[in-house]
């Protein structure tokens, strides 16, 4: 669990800082702190501080879930899920020939591994969760 609650807040910061980036800088974050993303089309500032709202949402709960990850699973069902459709997203961009493989390393390290991660730690938490409940569901009986 302390592996756990270390990837949360580690996965946390990480979707704080870029989200902060991306809202406070937002042409600096296009251009400059992530490889390959004028690829993906013109520059919009407001779209970019739009998104870093939201990995702000989830750095900040994750940073919370990190504390008792299975108090708060929701929250990482949550960030498991976002990273799911942000991955989409990207998987269909390639097949669909929008997005180059130059960048795939990044890719891996910063989309790809976080939503592995994410899933895997929320199923880990649910199972948890639901043997919780027949425990408690056994001793009342």
């Amino acid at each position: 669990m302390r592996l756990m609650r270390v990837l949360i807040w580690i996965l946390g910061a990480t979707s704080l800082i870029n989200g902060i980036a991306m809202f406070f800088a937002p042409s600096i974050w296009f251009f400059r702190l992530v490889p390959g993303v004028p690829e993906t089309g013109p520059f919009n500032a407001h779209l970019v501080a739009d998104s870093g709202t939201f990995f702000i949402a989830v750095g900040i709960g994750l940073l919370i879930a990190g504390s008792d990850p299975a108090r708060h699973v929701a929250v990482v069902i949550v960030a498991a899920i976002a990273n799911l459709m942000h991955s989409i997203l990207h998987l269909y961009s390639h097949a669909a020939g929008l997005l180059s493989l130059e960048h795939l390393g990044t890719e891996i390290a910063g989309i790809y591994l976080p939503t592995i991660a994410l899933i895997a730690m929320a199923i880990i938490l649910m199972r948890q969760g639901s043997r919780r409940e027949v425990e408690v569901q056994t001793r009342a009986a």
